[in-house]
């Protein structure tokens, strides 16, 4: 690889970042900045904490809440504790998302407070979830997630990892019927860091600024969210995507490299904030999921002027299995 070490270990390639990038900024959401070192240390707390709960390697755990720095110490502290991430697609009915968490076998749910009541709704039919931590203050019947975390000891658990763990199960509804888990291992989120390490991420580099605005369920933004924090970028987390707030970052926070769907980048084209947004610093939009119009791309690369990566891939390839510039 270029930019990152050789290895079969995702979480250990996670580790050489914090050695790296230790005192570096690797994730702001709603003006709170997170260095790589406090990152590494909630990440060790939180696998504590699921380790302490019982959870075993390949134990699912599961996540329902929109963008946040929290998910990221969610994600590394289940790498940490070889379990494995569920993300929940917030926009499912409650009956879609009972399915997901007994389908998935998820044990712990992480639930955000939009989410609460959905979950009330259906907390009688997901018998093999044993605990709901909430991602804001307790509401009385579930634990605060800060709570939770902060009473785990700081110590890597140091577990040993294979290249064909579980580390994330995606849920995509491909075209019929009900959602499926995606089973996604070590090896396969390293082979499409390598992939994008010789592509779009060839001129990533510590501090680069990085937008993360799609939604972290899904494949593109989950993965494009990890290879930011792999790569020592300073990652902008906002919850969901907003044309005009992300159109004032780019300006305010000089954002570098940003992910969008043609939909979003068409929405910002159209935005009356657009044309008098300031995109110098913006070096790099790799886009995909669905089809772009040729007009679109044409007025994205001239409004943005920047270099503009299409990916095309599926679930079951961690999003990739095309890149073309």
């Amino acid at each position: 690889m270029k930019n990152i070490p050789q290895t079969t270990s995702l979480v250990d390639l996670f580790r050489w970042r914090i050695k790296q990038s230790s005192e570096a900024i690797a994730f702001k959401f709603s003006g709170k900045e997170t260095s790589y070192q406090d990152f590494d240390s909630a990440a060790n707390k939180v696998a504590q904490g699921l380790i302490a709960e019982g959870c075993n390697p390949n134990s699912r755990v599961a996540f329902l809440d929109k963008n946040s720095d929290y998910y990221f110490e969610f994600v590394y502290g289940t790498l940490k504790s070889r379990t494995v991430s569920v993300a929940i697609n917030w926009r499912l009915a409650a009956p879609e998302v009972a399915f997901v968490l007994n389908d998935s076998e998820s044990e712990i749910l992480f639930v955000g407070p939009e989410f609460y009541e959905l979950v009330k709704q259906i907390e009688n039919e997901i018998p093999k979830v044993r605990k709901i931590v909430t991602m804001a203050d307790s509401d009385g019947d579930w634990e605060s997630y800060n709570t939770w975390r902060d009473r785990q000891e700081n110590i890597d658990p140091m577990l040993a990892s294979k290249a064909d763990d579980d580390v994330f199960l995606m849920y995509t509804s491909g075209t019929t019927g009900l959602p499926k888990g995606a089973q996604l291992t070590s090896a396969n989120i390293l082979t499409a860091a390598l992939l994008v390490d010789q592509t779009w991420c060839k001129d990533w580099h510590e501090g680069s600024v990085n937008l993360i605005c799609m939604p972290v369920f899904h494949v593109a933004g989950g993965l494009y969210a990890c290879l930011g924090a792999i790569f020592g970028c300073k990652n902008i987390v906002i919850e969901e995507v907003d044309p005009g707030l992300i159109l004032q970052l780019i300006e305010s926070e000089k954002i570098e490299l940003a992910l969008f769907v043609p939909a979003v980048i068409l929405f910002l084209l159209q935005h009356p904030q657009s044309s008098e947004t300031d995109f110098t610093s913006l070096r790099q939009v790799v886009y995909g999921a669905s089809p772009i119009s040729e007009d679109t791309l044409v007025k994205a690369i001239d409004q943005m002027q920047c270099n503009f990566w299409q990916a095309y891939g599926l679930t079951e390839t961690c999003g990739i299995g095309t890149v073309m510039a």
